[in-house]
């Protein structure tokens, strides 16, 4: 669905999208049938399926594989050196590349909605956009640091837009999370229904989803502040909840992208684990962790490592471990995620001896990209609250603590038994309640949305990592992404940033532990 001038313009001017609105020309060489120029209603749901596949693919393995949800497994080398920190400035980049992605097309179409919609009065789907922008700024930012955003994506202004401070790039993103509010609380426009394709929003109540979807995202993009700058996190916070209240995302308001089962129309975890199989296992770290709690999500995040015996085996491994020390037989992701798409020695997933079905297969394609869950909203509310940031005593920080763990096991279709009291989950037993909870949403977020975790594991440091066995970075974790290529390259104002390239060892502005 990009048009050709955003494609043109990739080549000459990556971040200096031309999102001028196109003058009308009396032409007869026009075919008002077919218009060169895409209609709002195709350009959302556009940048909403760019995003999902972005966040939901190559960045949810990514950030799985820095948080330590997965290492490789013998004879898997897809993913090794990033398993190793050897992630370098072409990794993401080029046509295609996940950076370009993000900022030629999926923030190039909300853009295009924007500058279309608001001279239109169509307000609903233009505060919708300015949410999708400020989310998508997020994912760059946290693994960017100082991005360019104040003069992206405006190349009749310039096509080297300068890079603005992370510091200043959130700001820009609550701006905008406000904004986004506001226009849809004038209640002008079509309504997107199907051109939505995370709410579906065709009425008041499907757009009162967004806005607690942006109340959400804020209270996200304050707390990822918590160590950086305490007093601003915990001033908005509380002019959040005095401006909002309780108006955060409820359940069965996950923002969720949903896939399908024909091809191409299915989740990209699925879609990147179907092309190359066999090159992601479960880490020790993510591992050990569930295992001494006993967590009854174990049998559904991962395989039974042999598949031969009745009783199950889960086989971890540290990341960083060479493919000749790694064990004949590790724990693949769970068929929720990959269904039949693994060999295991002489048993494939397609044989019965795996014990996944073909209807497993396909609800593993089918499983939505999660961008935001619901549980990740009540997370966020308990560390708010555990901080005593919210300004009221309303907010239960042990209530939500266990409405949220239960709502993560309750997406994964498993009971959450005595899982709650026992010695390493019960809240009222824990002497660092910050730890409980991260700890508890790092758990969570497993396949789902692997950058949120990375991030969160950066701001935070719970939980505790290992280093990689094997790396090249001097036995130091990796703390951000490389600038890419085309940005060194093009754009004179990157080394404003300070970051020379390749450097992934240098933290971003948050992270200050």
């Amino acid at each position: 669905m990009k048009l050709k001038v955003i494609k043109a313009l990739m080549l000459t001017a990556l971040l200096g999208i031309n999102t001028a609105c196109e003058k009308d020309y009396l032409d007869i060489n026009t075919d008002p049938n077919n218009p060169s120029v895409a209609d709002i209603n195709l350009l959302l749901p556009a940048g909403q399926a760019q995003v999902a596949f972005v966040v939901g693919g190559q960045f949810n393995i990514l950030g799985g594989i820095m948080a330590q949800y997965w290492t490789i497994p013998r004879g898997g080398n897809q993913y090794r050196v990033w398993d190793q920190f050897n992630i370098t400035s072409s990794t993401f980049d080029g046509q295609g590349g996940q950076f370009v992605n993000l900022y030629a097309g999926a923030l190039a179409d909300f853009q295009d909605v924007i500058n279309k919609g608001t001279p239109q009065n169509e307000w609903r789907m233009v505060g919708i956009s300015k949410i999708m922008k400020a989310y998508t700024f997020g994912i760059l930012t946290d693994l960017y640091g100082d991005i360019p955003f104040s003069e992206a994506l405006n190349a009749d202004k310039t096509i080297t837009p300068k890079y603005d401070t992370q510091k200043d790039v959130y700001a820009g993103m609550q701006a905008l999370l406000d904004e986004g509010k506001a226009d849809i609380a004038k209640k002008q426009g079509r309504f997107p229904g199907t051109a939505d394709m995370i709410y579906s929003a065709g009425n008041e109540a499907g757009m009162d989803r967004w806005v607690r979807l942006a109340n959400t995202l804020k209270l996200r993009f304050y707390l990822r502040l918590s160590q950086v700058d305490p007093t601003l996190a915990r001033t908005g916070i509380q002019a959040l909840y005095a401006s909002a209240g309780s108006a955060f995302m409820r359940a069965g308001e996950s923002f969720q992208f949903a896939n399908g089962t024909t091809t191409n129309t299915e989740n990209p975890l699925w879609q990147a684990n179907f092309r190359l199989p066999n090159n992601l296992t479960a880490s020790t770290t993510i591992g050990s962790l569930m295992t001494a709690a006993g967590d009854p999500r174990i049998p559904v995040y991962f395989l039974d490592a042999d598949l031969r015996t009745p009783e199950a085996e889960y086989v971890f491994t540290p990341n960083g471990t060479t493919s000749t020390n790694t064990a004949q037989y590790t724990s693949y992701p769970g068929k929720y995620f990959i269904g039949q798409r693994f060999s295991n020695g002489a048993i494939t997933g397609t044989s019965a001896a795996s014990g996944v079905s073909a209807a497993d297969d396909n609800a593993a394609k089918a499983r939505p990209v999660v961008l935001m869950a619901y549980e990740e909203s009540l997370f966020l509310r308990a560390e708010a609250a555990v901080r005593g940031w919210t300004g009221t005593t309303a907010e239960d920080p042990a209530k939500l603590y266990s409405e949220a763990v239960t709502a993560s096991m309750t997406r994964f279709g498993v009971q959450v038994g005595d899982y709650l009291t026992r010695p390493t989950v019960d809240y009222s037993k824990q002497t660092n309640k910050i730890q409980a909870i991260i700890t508890q949403k790092y758990l969570a977020l497993y396949g789902l949305n692997g950058v949120e975790a990375w991030s969160e594991q950066r701001r935070t440091g719970f939980p505790a990592l290992s280093v990689p066995v094997v790396n090249i970075t001097g036995g130091k974790f990796m703390k951000r992404l490389p600038y890419v290529d085309s940005e060194l390259q093009r754009n004179p104002n990157i080394t404003t940033t300070g970051i020379a390239p390749g450097d992934v060892l240098t933290p971003v502005w948050w992270d200050v532990d």
